[in-house]
């Protein structure tokens, strides 16, 4: 070890154990080294000298805590940084998996869909970043992190430090910021500020190289590269790559283009209109959002109706192979936002947009909508419906079909079917089964036990009917997922329900789904997933599905799941539920602090009074961020006041603060119901219990997690923090060897399930 590499070791010998040096780049020496505090691997990045003396210590520190909010899926989070003997340093974590510059130096090309979705990933950081006010200033491959397959972007901390601390006084050192064959013309130009379309060309040309083999411009030294980029013309895609679809081509060209003017205005839109199939020539599916159409009704009450009308239109598209549609859960979120057509796609990184409104007035109906091209803010068609009430059904299939003839996508045999298709052929008891539905999603006490009413309604006119039915078993199911009757009896209704909606139809996706979450309460993990992948294979679009398939995949600990993870984030942005997905996936995977980010989001998107704040204030209290936890956790308790909800909220909030009597004292008869039937409230119980040295309650409520399947031996056996004082006892390990077969049963029926990839 050189001299500089000792004094740097001892430098920081009180707080990481350096083990090697992992790489150099233009302005940091990078090492892997151990967290001291927290027993954990992480990549320590050290100025070079002669940037760390331009910068100076304290401006360098100062302006570099910025990165630190910058809390995304897809950015690679700042954990530490500081000055030691003189070394400027900062820490993120270490992945183990490869830059994308590594994939590429053995590979050379990369498919068309992989490049895209890389592309995707970055796009989504950089739209992110942008939108609070960061440039990263130096996009490569080397700042792409590729962990399964996921995308992460690092290197915000010296984009931010540099620009804000001390670029202009770089040329004094010789360093610049920026890589030459990815610096946009103004950056070459030496302009001070740049905005977010000069990362649009550094995305670019990171694109093309990835489908290209080699960046748009190459030449024998980086000033003439450099010299490349502001006076020639980049070189077509299809010269080097003559398979992509004409819509990749030219998204490329646009986002390359000399003036900031000509290209994307901003890293969502140059993703959106990426749009091509791994096969080359055809365009991948788009991605639409359906905004909820206005109510003109004279009645304020057909409310409901109107957005009845919405969700169905928005669960015809999303049965459309062809076609991605932001979920039901999101899409309602929009209603009454009064956002445009750009904010539109540059919030949810949507290709097309479906606006409408409905007058119902009386029995006569008429329904107006528009499908308008995100990229360009064009109508590409609009047009009025009218009939009567019993032609809704008749003129929801005709407005999907307007759609899908206006993406210019082909309906497949079964589509045209399920399209047509019409599960409640009675307008009555369709219009309580869409007021039903409507209630469902409050899930309150109140709200469930009044879906529960209407559906019967409709039950009594039509009979036995799969959809109402399944829709039935799924209200008694969310009696007891969410805490409103924690009783077995519920259940065993549910199960009923869906048998008998299974044997009307044997492969009603939402009978076999509701089969399959009745099962995971259970604790029947293979069969439930089992279900739940089979329900996501028959109806891909349904969000719902993917969120519990999500959900039970992490209590098992499976870890493939991580793409429906993705997925969801991307189709279902705007609801809480859908960020557990990150979260939860970081933190049973021992990654406590990247969940940290999720679990903010889910809190800002939640509901002062929602349970779900409970679970995201515990994966922040799981990441050390207790005092960031602790008041979350005493707002919901008091909201929620006296039910088992808020007895557990309070009881998390004394455990944290160690308070053991106070915590004791909230343990009701309700909340001991609750928390037994649902697998991650009773692993909480758990942590909790240990955390505060009553290790046999803590014995107590893992056995209950496990026999509700939380089987996730790697998070048991040794990712949380929370359970270190139960590990040493006897009985913890006999559970353990319980679990364990079980868990590797299910990791080796994941690896077999030739369904995985639906």
């Amino acid at each position: 070890m050189n001299g500089l590499s000792e004094r740097l070791t001892a430098a920081l010998a009180d707080r990481y154990r350096i083990e090697r040096e992992l790489g150099q780049g233009g302005m940091a020496t990078v090492y892997l080294a151990e967290d001291l505090k927290h027993k954990r691997r992480v990549a320590l990045k050290v100025l070079k000298p002669e940037l760390a003396a331009v910068l100076g210590a304290e401006r360098f520190v100062q302006e570099i805590t910025t990165t630190a909010a910058l809390q995304h899926p897809h950015i690679l989070p700042l954990f530490d940084s500081g000055e030691a003997d003189g070394f400027l340093y900062y820490v993120m974590p270490f992945i183990d998996g490869e830059t994308l510059r590594a994939k590429l130096d053995r590979e050379t090309q990369l498919g068309v869909d992989e490049a895209v979705r890389i592309a995707s990933d970055v796009a989504g950081a950089l739209h992110y970043a942008h939108a609070h006010g960061v440039i990263h200033r130096d996009i490569k491959p080397e700042n792409i992190m590729l962990d399964d397959g996921v995308a992460l972007l690092a290197d915000f901390g010296i984009a931010v430090a540099v620009t804000r601390a001390g670029a202009t006084r770089l040329t004094e050192t010789g360093l610049s910021l920026g890589t030459p064959a990815y610096m946009s013309p103004e950056q070459v130009a030496g302009e001070r500020h740049l905005d977010a379309r000069s990362d649009v060309y550094a995305l670019a040309c990171v694109t093309y190289e990835m489908l290209a083999g080699d960046p748009p411009f190459v030449a024998s030294h980086p000033q003439a590269v450099m010299a490349k980029h502001v006076t020639d013309p980049a070189p077509p895609i299809t010269t080097t790559r003559p398979g992509v679809s004409t819509a990749l081509a030219k998204s490329l060209a646009k986002a390359l283009s000399k003036a900031p003017a000509d290209r994307f205005d901003g890293a969502a839109a140059f993703a959106a209109a990426m749009k091509v199939d791994p096969t080359g020539g055809v365009s991948l599916a788009p991605i639409l959002v359906v905004v909820p159409f206005g109510n003109q009704s004279p009645n304020p009450d057909n409310e409901y109706f109107v957005d009845g009308l919405t969700e169905e239109i928005i669960a015809g598209l999303s049965r459309v192979q062809g076609l991605r549609v932001i979920s039901r859960n999101s899409a309602m979120m929009l209603k009454g936002a009064g956002k445009d057509t750009p904010t539109l796609v540059r919030e949810l990184r949507v290709s097309h947009v479906v606006t409408g409104a409905v007058r119902r007035a009386g029995n006569a109906l008429r329904v107006t909508a528009e499908l308008v091209d995100g990229t360009t803010d064009t109508s590409l068609w609009n047009a009025t419906f009218a009939g009567t009430i019993e032609d809704v059904f008749g003129i929801q299939e005709e407005i999907a079909r307007k759609i899908v003839a206006g993406l210019e996508l082909r309906l497949t045999p079964r589509e045209e079917r399920e399209v047509a298709a019409r599960p409640i052929d009675d307008a009555v008891a369709y219009d309580y089964y869409l007021r039903a539905r409507q209630e469902y999603f409050a899930w309150t006490p109140e709200s469930l036990d009044r879906a529960l009413e209407l559906i019967d309604k409709a039950l009594d006119i039509v009979g036995a009917n799969p959809l109402l039915l399944a829709m039935k078993g799924q209200i008694y199911w969310q009696y007891v997922n969410v805490s409103v009757r924690p009783e077995e009896q519920c259940l065993d209704q549910a199960a009923q329900l869906a048998d008998q909606a299974l044997a009307l139809d044997a492969e009603h996706y939402l009978a076999i789904f509701v089969r399959g979450l009745v099962a995971a309460l259970r604790g029947e993990t293979e069969r439930a997933l089992k279900d739940l992948y089979r329900a996501h294979e028959i109806q891909p679009g349904d969000a719902n599905v993917r969120l519990e398939l999500c959900r039970f995949s992490q209590s098992a600990g499976l870890r493939n799941y991580e793409r429906h993870v993705n997925e969801q984030v991307r189709l279902d942005p705007l609801t809480a539920a859908t960020w557990f997905g990150p979260a939860f996936s970081a933190q049973y995977n021992g990654r406590f602090a990247e969940a940290a980010s999720g679990a903010r989001r889910a809190i800002e998107l939640s509901a002062a009074n929602s349970p779900l704040r409970v679970y995201a204030a515990w994966s922040l209290a799981s990441a050390g961020l207790r005092e960031e936890a602790i008041p979350v956790l005493q707002r919901v308790g008091s909201r929620l006041g006296s039910s088992a909800n808020g007895a557990w909220a309070r009881f998390c909030a004394h455990a944290l603060i160690g308070n053991v009597d106070e915590a004791v004292r909230q343990v009701t008869p309700a909340l001991e119901s609750a928390a037994s039937r649902v697998e991650f409230f009773a692993l909480i119980m758990s942590e909790a219990n240990a955390l505060i040295g009553r290790n046999d309650e803590a014995l107590r409520w893992t056995r209950t997690a496990v026999g509700r399947g939380f089987i996730n031996y790697p998070f048991l056996a040794q990712h949380s923090h929370f359970l270190r004082p139960v590990r040493g006892d006897q009985r913890f390990q006999r559970l353990l060897e319980e679990v364990r077969p079980r868990w590797e049963a299910v990791v080796a029926w994941e690896r077999s399930f030739t369904g995985f990839d639906a």
